[in-house]
């Protein structure tokens, strides 16, 4: 269960990474030399891309490798509370 934990929470880390690289990576493709409406379409992408893709754990929270650490600290000091 733990290695299926760590394969969501890892894939979900990686969404929110490489979408924040999608504004930096139309930025340095040679946008600028499209016609209009392209261009258009590609700043659209730009302001679009600022916000990262998350995904959330219902309302509580969103799934990052920091999210699944503290998940596992809390569960580790539980676990060692109620067995002493």
């Amino acid at each position: 269960m733990l290695i299926r934990l760590l394969v969501y929470y890892w894939y979900a880390n990686e969404i929110m990474e490489q979408s924040s690289n999608v504004a930096l990576a139309v930025w340095q493709s040679e946008w600028y030399e499209e016609p209009q409406k392209v261009k258009q379409m590609m700043l659209m992408m730009i302001m679009r891309s600022n916000k990262a893709l998350t995904l959330d754990i219902g309302p509580f929270s969103t799934m990052t490798l920091n999210t699944l650490l503290g998940i596992l600290k809390a569960t580790y000091s539980y676990m060692m509370i109620m067995y002493r």
